[in-house]
């Protein structure tokens, strides 16, 4: 038997204020049987080919010189249902195909916002059955005797890790290798709580080897992943062995999923376990990391294209393994919550400048972990001195000890 290792912690990322409130999410596991399992999968398919339907609509519209907004394509929705053709779609939740329209035009908001920005934009895909992860947005769900209701669905057992009180504005249903999931947007009618808060500040240097390094001398290691990691693997293998279309295909792409599953959870856990801790502080300073151009990788020469790009992909796998773009975010949010400040610093010199006289040279850096001023012959284990760095450029001067 496979033991997936899922999470139910409460995820508060997409909190929106509301006055004094704010909306909170957490997300719970589900255990639908087998006659609900084929009612969420109608809706997952439904809420795809409504999305897949009208993003054709809207570039055939585009092509022909006409506007479509987003409330013109939900209105489409009333009248395909009164057809013979789309008669079925009365038999799903109205809001699931709802919110499928309106995912659309999120994507086209998206979409719009990066090519005034200059980046690189993205135009909404089309969907497919044979993403990994299916789901749909329902806003008539309940939390009725223990259980969860879903419009068209019925009640579906679920496991709730802590009390919900309030009311819930809308559930996002989602099924991943087999499991099933939903993340309950709820408002509890409760002032914002401010959590623990013990008034100082730090500097955090991030890495590899050494997942973090805190400014009053704490080194976090990183988690050991290599097991989750060779499993996902051989799994990738198995599964480029088996005949496209087949069913000893689909059963690998499962158990494919499953061992992504389990390394993403893992990852999150360590995650949400560091950040939780570290947000008690009031001021948090990092790097301002461009990690998309740190794991880009390696040119080499003309002569030898290939030169040092084992090494730097290598490299480029630790960086991505770590998820500090994760780890960032989640800190940022934390930290908001409890009434703090995440402070993100140039990281220029950081690793070269001597915290104690301020002395910059590429040569105090010995050895990726040793550091040596070549002015006051301090030393210090180089990814501390850099913690000490950075928590001075955010405006607070303290030496290294």
């Amino acid at each position: 038997m496979i033991l997936i290792y899922y999470i139910e912690i409460n995820y508060e990322l997409s909190k929106l204020k509301k006055g004094s409130n704010m909306l909170k999410v957490i997300k719970v596991r589900l255990y639908p049987n087998n006659a609900q399992m084929q009612l969420l999968s109608q809706h997952f398919g439904s809420a795809r080919f409504v999305y897949n339907l009208m993003l054709h609509k809207s570039i055939n519209a585009y092509e022909a010189g006409e506007k479509f907004n987003v409330y013109e394509l939900k209105k489409l929705l009333t009248i395909m249902k009164q057809t013979d053709e789309f008669g079925w779609m009365k038999e799903i939740d109205s809001t699931a195909l709802q919110y499928a329209v309106l995912n659309l035009g999120t994507a086209y908001k998206h979409f719009f916002r990066r090519v005034k920005k200059g980046k690189k934009a993205g135009f909404p895909r089309f969907k497919s059955k044979n993403f990994s992860r299916q789901s749909y947005q329902s806003s008539g769900a309940k939390i009725k005797d223990g259980k969860l209701y879903l419009p068209k669905i019925g009640l579906v057992k679920a496991v709730f890790h802590r009390e919900i009180s309030g009311t819930v504005k809308t559930v996002t249903v989602s099924s991943e290798a087999g499991y099933y999931f939903a993340s309950i947007n709820y408002e509890d009618g409760i002032d914002q709580n401010i959590g623990t808060n013990n008034g100082k500040s730090i500097g955090i240097d991030v890495g590899v080897k050494i997942f973090a390094y805190l400014s009053n001398g704490e080194a976090i290691k990183p988690i050991d992943l290599k097991k989750e990691i060779a499993e996902v693997i051989k799994a990738q293998k198995v599964l480029s062995r088996r005949k496209k279309g087949g069913e000893n295909r689909k059963k690998a792409k499962v158990k494919l999923g499953k061992k992504h599953l389990k390394l993403r959870n893992k990852r999150n856990d360590f995650l949400h376990k560091v950040t939780k801790r570290l947000s008690e502080n009031q001021t948090i300073a990092v790097e301002d990391l461009k990690i998309k151009y740190m794991s880009k990788s390696a040119k080499g020469s003309i002569d030898n294209p290939n030169m040092r790009s084992s090494a730097k992909r290598g490299l480029n796998r630790s960086i991505l393994a770590q998820s500090w773009g994760k780890f960032f975010e989640l800190l940022e949010y934390k930290l908001e919550r409890n009434g703090g400040k995440l402070v993100r610093v140039d990281p220029k010199y950081t690793s070269q400048t001597c915290s104690c006289c301020g002395h910059v040279s590429k040569e105090n850096r010995l050895t990726q972990s040793e550091f040596v001023c070549k002015a006051c012959h301090s030393k210090f284990h180089a990814d501390y001195n850099a913690s000490v760095n950075i928590l001075n450029a955010a405006g607070t001067v303290v030496k290294a000890s």
